[in-house]
């Protein structure tokens, strides 16, 4: 616990004087000047305990944001940046620019330029289309889905109709996603045959030119108690493909791998429809071009479309409960009993938070469970507002299974304590 920092104190003196003559006049010129400017941000630091053997630390970490914004009315300005240590992950630790961009707004239309994140998507925890911003799981998904969205640098054009909006996105540079790797404790390695030695080559990425670019293009409409949208996205594989080359020498199996990113094509579908206190959500989206890996080490992967979706409803019955249910699927077309996934799997989550102390506290419970494994995670959290800028948190991470997507983690389950102040 000694990395564990309890309070987070900012000061903000301010001192009023009466200046004579050219000492006034200067102020409320400075004053002028800083008026488009606004800065805010919060702090926060979080420590866990991991509940299985060896009861270690498993998260710790202080993270300082800061947001700036200008508002210069033809011409709207962002700018947040983090500084992080952390003391499990050392890679994470050090300074970081978040997002930065510049937006202007007329009345038909709006353009932003630069570092950004950009949401798609109705799902609640799950991404199917949601895939712009690509994901950062240095711990897993044990972080909110906001933290876990990588921002890109691109242009964001809009056609704002009555009912109906176009978006046009431009992606010039190609981000890959992040995973654990090395000494980080929620890197999990595959178990290996005695007789296996791998080779691990760089990754090959996109290089950066026109053509390697991404685009997508998304249109919306709202009707009368219906939101619908489409969208089309040409983009890279996030994740790179293990293709791997073997060969044998005195009863030892030799694997080469060289990990490459591929291209991918997702059409993507939403809509929405409320009704009295619920509101009812689907989500789809076919990948043209994925990979899937196989069972054998000797196999290479395979190229097979996927379609994933999502029917979800929202449920507010009063009394400041919520309730959010969802059923997703991943399908593989063509399938090959080679591949290491089934041809179909499914999800289901459940989401329930409860409002208490004049909405001061907030009990809130998310659980995702694999109806093919059986596996499942559970995140279970409690979010005091001790005042509007202070608030105490505490939650675990409980995953359970065997070697699936949450079993793997099984050893990883924690619990732990959050303070976050906001200024």
């Amino acid at each position: 616990m000694r990395h564990f920092v309890f309070a987070l104190l900012i000061v903000l003196p301010s001192v009023d004087a009466v200046m004579p003559g050219h000492q006034a006049r200067a102020e409320e010129s400075d004053q002028l000047w800083l008026a488009p400017f606004s800065l805010t941000g919060w702090a926060e630091t979080i420590q866990s305990l991991r509940t299985h053997s060896p009861n270690d630390v498993l998260t710790s970490r202080a993270r300082l944001r800061l947001e700036m914004t200008a508002d210069f009315n033809m011409l709207y300005a962002f700018v947040s940046g983090d500084a992080e240590k952390n003391w499990q992950i050392e890679d994470e630790s050090g300074l970081d620019l978040q997002e930065a961009w510049l937006e202007h707004a007329a009345d038909r239309w709006d353009l932003r330029i630069g570092r950004q994140i950009i949401i798609w998507g109705k799902a609640d925890g799950v991404q199917i289309t949601d895939i712009i911003s690509p994901p950062d799981y240095s711990e897993s998904i044990t972080r909110d889905l906001d933290e876990i969205r990588m921002p890109v640098n691109a242009v964001k054009f809009r056609l704002l109709g009555d009912a109906i909006t176009t978006e046009f996105i431009w992606i010039p540079v190609f981000e890959a996603a992040v995973q654990p790797t090395g000494d980080n404790p929620w890197a999990v390695s595959s178990e290996r045959a005695e007789n296996e030695q791998v080779a691990m080559a760089e990754t090959i990425e996109p290089s950066t030119s026109l053509e390697n670019s991404e685009v997508a293009v998304k249109v919306a409409a709202w009707l009368s108690g219906l939101d619908l949208a489409a969208s089309l996205f040409y983009t890279w594989d996030d994740n790179p493909t293990y293709h791997r080359s073997t060969y044998s020498t005195d009863d030892v199996l030799h694997i080469d791998y060289s990990p490459k990113h591929h291209r991918l094509i997702v059409i993507g579908l939403e809509c929405s429809r409320p009704w009295s206190d619920f509101v009812f959500r689907a989500e789809a989206a076919y990948y043209v071009g994925k990979y899937h890996e196989t069972d054998s080490p000797t196999i290479d992967p395979l190229k097979k479309d996927l379609f994933k979706w999502l029917g979800g409803v929202d449920w507010t019955p009063g009394n400041n409960w919520s309730v959010t249910a969802q059923l997703t699927g991943d399908v593989i077309v063509n399938y090959d009993a080679a591949l290491a996934d089934e041809e179909m799997e499914s999800m289901v989550t459940l989401n329930i938070s409860k409002e208490l102390f004049n909405q001061t506290l907030t009990v809130s419970g998310m659980l995702y469970f694999d109806l093919n494994e059986g596996e499942s995670y559970f995140r279970p959290k409690a979010d005091y507002a001790m005042t509007d800028a202070l608030h105490l948190l505490f939650g675990a991470d409980i995953f359970c299974g065997d070697e699936g997507n949450f079993g793997k983690y099984e050893n990883n389950s924690q619990v732990w304590i959050k303070i976050k102040y906001s200024f």
